[in-house]
């Protein structure tokens, strides 16, 4: 039986930021295991201890350990975390939301059922994403979930909780579909984990999107190589806007009502 491991990472989580990211990448345990021996033979090659893509693209001033580093070992090492990137994972996943069009659209017993936190819900946008994947290409295969370490202000509860109802559901549903129950789930310290390295630069990428798409922000020479480079690989993208959101919303209503459950 196929193992599939999805590691999911976040962006624009922090108060100040305007849009919600949600990205993960998933694989096989044995293309994660050949991922992690590549990436850490990067690391150890180019001398550095984890990666983290903020840091990473910081200002030169910014003291970290990339600090010092100049523009041709930035684009060097980025290339070959990329390009490991894309050649071990199966397909990622990102989701963007504006926070202030969530905060209007989806309020009242319909924000509970949706999250009320905005990752929360990007992060099921993913999730559905990644079911209908497992269905099409992995129907006989586990599936268990990795979640960088959260604190309870970004809604590690409510993950907890989203998590549970999806493994009640997906027993539900297996009784008829015959797709294996979805797997466990954990927080694990991105610093040890190279997988959530990964994801975090989709994430960061995501956030890079959004910012421009949403106020115009032009893309750093870090982000177009990055995003040149991963976009090469499978690689869905959603970023909703305010009608494409209100849309998803009415649909989710109706598809509630359908299903006899109570008006949001």
């Amino acid at each position: 039986m196929a193992q599939v491991t999805v590691y999911f990472d976040d962006s624009g989580t922090h108060p100040e930021a305007n849009t919600a990211i949600a990205a993960c990448y998933v694989s096989t345990v044995d293309k994660w295991k050949n991922f992690e021996s590549d990436w850490r033979a990067i690391l150890k090659e180019e001398k550095f201890a984890s990666f983290h893509m903020a840091d990473f693209a910081a200002s030169k001033a910014s003291k970290n350990e990339f600090s010092g580093w100049d523009d041709d070992k930035r684009r060097r090492v980025l290339r070959k975390l990329c390009a490991t990137i894309n050649i071990r994972i199966r397909t990622g996943f990102v989701a963007a939301v504006k926070k202030r069009d969530y905060d209007d659209l989806i309020t009242g017993d319909f924000r509970k059922y949706c999250g009320e936190h905005h990752y929360t819900f990007a992060l099921r946008t993913c999730a559905n994403g990644l079911g209908q994947w497992r269905r099409r290409f992995e129907p006989s295969a586990t599936m268990h979930y990795v979640f960088d370490q959260m604190t309870k202000g970004h809604g590690k509860s409510e993950i907890i909780r989203v998590m549970d109802a999806a493994r009640d559901e997906s027993k539900r549903e297996s009784l008829g579909s015959g797709v294996i129950v979805l797997g466990g789930y954990t927080f694990e310290d991105k610093k040890k984990f190279p997988p959530l390295q990964a994801s975090d630069i989709l994430a960061w990428c995501g956030f890079q999107v959004s910012q421009h798409l949403t106020v115009g922000r032009p893309f750093s020479w870090i982000a177009k190589e990055a995003l040149r480079i991963l976009q090469t690989a499978p690689l869905k993208q959603h970023i909703y806007d305010k009608d494409g959101l209100g849309r998803w919303a009415n649909a989710e209503k109706e598809e509630l009502k359908r299903r006899g459950q109570p008006k949001p």
